[in-house]
């Protein structure tokens, strides 16, 4: 066997077979691969390796990186399966990228996939530096200059994605025939966001902080907005967290598209607003700083998204998709904050609560959106903070404190 693996007598020779099919046929020229090592900690959801490629054009790859689902019994038919459906997202929102790619790749290229093993192919970025370490170990100047890299590529993801839906609905189908087109992903958020309203509104009552009135018409915005992005409709990330970019040089890239889909572009505009809300490193920005990221983010944005340069539009979508993440966020975390605290990554749940609400007010005061939404949260901090008078909010990233 070629693609032999010195390090493990072969154990990844089907694999690396694999590999070698897919680099041969995308390249149009024989490839072997020599060896493989494992970047992937043991017990992961996904097996990485590093592949060293021979054979390859002159311009092709020296190395790629193979990344497998690991589940027992995985089947490619079982749609319904949580590590099947990231498999599959991760797949489309990388060969997406990839196929929509100008001058700017916002991604790994993408070498090819394999739906019966559970693997793609991507381009080796070499050692991994994410934004991470910036915040939490650097200084205020270089964690700065990371996290606006990190907007001004999800501005310019969007901007770049806009108007390729149909070509995301090609490419998801041919993973998987099932999938639900754009439109049909959209209203489904909705529904799901509804319902974790109604959840919401149902904890607010056992904790005797009653929703203002016309806040069932404030989520219905932020539905309306879900089901419908209008001009803001783009491929999004899902998950632009520190954690899932490469950066490295002073180039960023981002990685790991399991939540990727198309949607509206500020739900991934707001999250640094809204202090990173799916990732384990959450804390907050300094307000000044938070400005400059998402002038960096509209202004490639707006390349591709007329509706951008509109203050009235960007501001209530910014305010809207800021209510998004509050819902949402409320809908994960307050049940279990009410019966005790706990930790999560560096912050602890009810710090992130009290944090997000802060977020969602000021965002929704400073652009006079939602009004109803604001008010209950309004309330429901004054509420927390009799009860948890020991809970702070998430503080400064360490880079800034």
């Amino acid at each position: 066997m070629s693609a032999a693996d010195p390090e493990h007598g072969g154990l990844f020779a089907s694999q690396l077979a694999a590999v070698e099919t897919l680099l041969s046929a995308g390249l149009e020229a024989p490839v072997r691969v020599t060896a493989a090592e494992r970047v992937s900690e043991e017990g992961r959801r996904n097996l990485i390796l590093r592949c060293a490629v021979a054979g390859a054009l002159d311009d092709g790859p020296t190395s790629v990186i193979v990344k497998q689902v690991v589940m027992h019994g995985y089947d490619p038919d079982a749609v319904d399966s949580w590590d099947v459906r990231r498999f599959f997202g991760d797949w489309a929102g990388a060969e997406f990228l990839g196929a929509v790619a100008g001058e700017s790749l916002h991604g790994p290229r993408f070498h090819g996939g394999d739906r019966a093993r559970g693997l793609i192919v991507l381009e080796d970025l070499g050692e991994h530096h994410d934004l991470v370490e910036p915040l939490l170990e650097g200084d205020a100047a270089g964690a700065e200059q990371a996290l606006l890299a990190l907007a001004a590529r999800l501005g310019a993801m969007h901007a770049d994605t806009i108007g390729g839906a149909a070509r995301f609905e090609a490419i998801a189908r041919a993973i998987d025939s099932k999938s639900a087109g754009v439109a049909a992903t959209c209203l489904r958020q909705a529904d799901e966001l509804r319902e974790q309203a109604d959840r919401v509104v149902g904890l607010l009552e056992r904790l005797g902080s009653p929703a203002a009135a016309g806040l069932a018409d404030d989520v219905a915005t932020i539905c309306e907005a879900v089901a419908h992005p209008g001009p803001f409709l783009a491929y999004i990330h899902g998950d632009p967290c520190p954690d899932n970019v490469f950066y490295s040089g002073g180039r960023l890239r981002l990685i790991d598209f399991e939540f990727g889909y198309f949607g509206h572009a500020l739900r991934d505009g707001a999250h640094a607003r809204m202090q990173f809300p799916t990732c384990w490193c959450a804390n907050r920005l300094p307000e000044a700083l938070l400005s400059r990221v998402e002038r960096s983010y509209r202004a490639e944005l707006a390349r591709g998204c007329p509706a951008a340069q509109d203050d009235r539009l960007f501001e209530s979508a910014l305010a809207v998709m800021s209510g998004y993440w509050l819902i949402a966020s409320l809908a994960w975390l307050l049940e279990r904050a009410i019966e005790a605290d706990s930790d999560w990554g560096i912050a602890t749940t009810r710090s992130r609560i009290l944090a997000r609400l802060e977020a969602f007010i000021t965002a929704a005061t400073a652009f006079d959106r939602l009004p109803a939404l604001r008010g209950t949260a309004d309330a429901l901090l004054e509420q927390l903070h009799r009860r948890w008078p020991e809970s702070q909010p998430l503080p400064l990233y360490p880079a800034f404190r």
